[in-house]
């Protein structure tokens, strides 16, 4: 695996790799990012792999495409993959209600299936992780106890106990942990041999933190108050297959290489590991089984990312293309993927709509000054029925459309009442979306942003 990786990294061309480097190193100074490593796959093969800048600050350490880098949220790609072999090879039914498998669970449950924990979409409230729970099974005994927040299959909502309760599952089901199906079902088939759990744990007097060795771990930080900060998230055992894995570049391409050769599952599972979950009111969700699906540039997009910008990873069935960036620096948006995917992808064709006529231009000439101050921070809070919204996009935004080139045309797509929605081109092979709803005082009381 080693020498089939170094092997198809001089497929890369020197023009793919210059304007990848540059654009990355670019966003790393505008983001205060110390350290950074990118992977590519395409059609079956590994055409780039480098890492950039610091890894750890305060030992003066590089980053290296071996650096282990908290993935966080993206570990669901792993656990959800282990999850769709075991499901494949008869062991565990996707649809069977989870009474199956924990007996226990209470008479509220009874319509929660696998599938359906996988999707986010089992009811279960979110909340914070306790690190006084030891394992799997504490954390389903916790979860038991507490009342569903929705009715199975009516909203998926991120952060509650699905994949604690998919984790107990998997380890009941075949009799080992999770660390080990992962090590001997992909970690270890794939050469990912910088890629494991740490094992974190929280003393009894609440101030001392042990974990295992990881080897080139990379330290993370978050930029507050114009410097940086170490920053460290705790996942305990029972959290660990939603978030708590360390991995580098390298062995994260090589996991999209497993994806890309069907080496961890055939094709027909990786399309069900992929189909949007239905809710009950038939729409489709925004998760799949684990991992989250949607469109970029006009092409399948499915993937997720952690941190929420300590990784990224997007896979883009239809153009055989797998992107994955590594960051340190949590303090920002995961978008950096797709500012390496434009490389790869090409323009839109829905670029060249030329959208609705619009009853009203003096909103759409007023709503193009304020986008481009959000690009910058800078927008007047003062346009907003809620300020305090107002500066929590100035604080935000700028991570996503301060990447892209200036915004060269607003097309306005529909209106609805108040409810307005326009595409934001910006040069011109790059957009986003933007919904705006005004209120009854003619100011915004709602903005939203989405790639598209």
């Amino acid at each position: 695996m080693r020498a089939a990786i170094l092997i198809s990294l001089l497929l890369a061309t020197a023009v793919q790799a210059d304007e990848i480097d540059d654009f990355l190193q670019r966003e790393m100074a505008r983001n205060h990012i110390p350290g950074a490593a990118v992977a590519v796959v395409k059609d079956g093969k590994l055409v780039k792999l480098a890492a950039y800048g610091m890894a750890d600050l305060e030992n003066n350490v590089p980053a290296s495409v071996q650096s282990a880098f908290q993935i966080a949220s993206s570990t669901k790609l792993l656990s959800s993959t282990l999850l769709m072999q075991l499901a494949g090879e008869g062991k565990i039914d996707l649809d069977a209600p989870v009474q199956r498998y924990v007996p226990e669970a209470p008479e509220s449950w009874h319509a929660i299936t696998v599938r359906q924990l996988a999707a986010h979409a089992s009811g279960m409230p979110p909340g914070p992780p306790d690190a006084d729970i030891p394992d799997a099974a504490a954390a389903v005994k916790a979860a038991i106890a507490k009342p569903l927040a929705k009715a199975p299959g009516e909203v998926a909502a991120y952060g509650s106990d699905d994949f604690s309760v998919l984790t107990y599952i998997m380890e009941k089901t075949t009799g080992k942990t999770l660390p080990e199906l992962i090590a001997e079902r992909i970690t270890r088939p794939l050469g990912m041999s910088g890629t494991r759990f740490d094992n974190v744990a929280i003393g009894k007097d609440r101030i001392v933190v042990s974990s295992d060795i990881v080897p080139n771990r990379v330290s993370t930080y978050q930029w507050k108050n114009g410097a940086q900060q170490s920053y460290r998230f705790l996942y305990p055992y029972y959290t660990i297959s939603a978030g708590g894995m360390f991995s580098s570049a390298h062995d994260m391409g090589a996991f999209l290489l497993g994806i890309s050769n069907n080496t961890l599952l055939p094709q027909p599972l990786q399309e069900k590991m992929w189909t949007p979950y239905q809710l009950n009111s038939g729409k489709p969700a925004s998760f799949a089984l684990g991992w989250t699906v949607s469109t970029y540039r006009g092409e399948r997009q499915v993937g997720h990312s952690g941190g929420p910008a300590l990784a990224d990873v997007v896979w883009y069935p239809g153009k055989k293309l797998g992107i994955v960036v590594l960051t340190n620096q949590r303090r920002m948006s995961p978008v950096l993927a797709h500012g390496v995917a434009n490389f790869y992808l090409p323009a839109p064709a829905f670029l060249k709509d030329s959208g609705i006529q619009d009853s009203q231009p003096e909103r759409t000439a007023a709503l193009k000054p304020l986008l481009l101050a959000l690009a910058s921070g800078k927008a007047d809070t003062a346009q907003f029925s809620n300020p305090a919204m107002a500066s929590e996009l100035n604080e935000w935004y700028p991570y996503q459309l301060g990447a892209m080139p200036p915004l060269s045309r607003l097309v306005l797509l529909s209106e609805t009442g108040g409810k307005r929605v326009y595409r934001a081109v910006h040069g011109e092979t790059q957009s986003v979306r933007w919904t705006v709803a005004y209120g009854a005082d003619g100011k915004i009381s709602d903005l939203e942003l989405a790639d598209e």
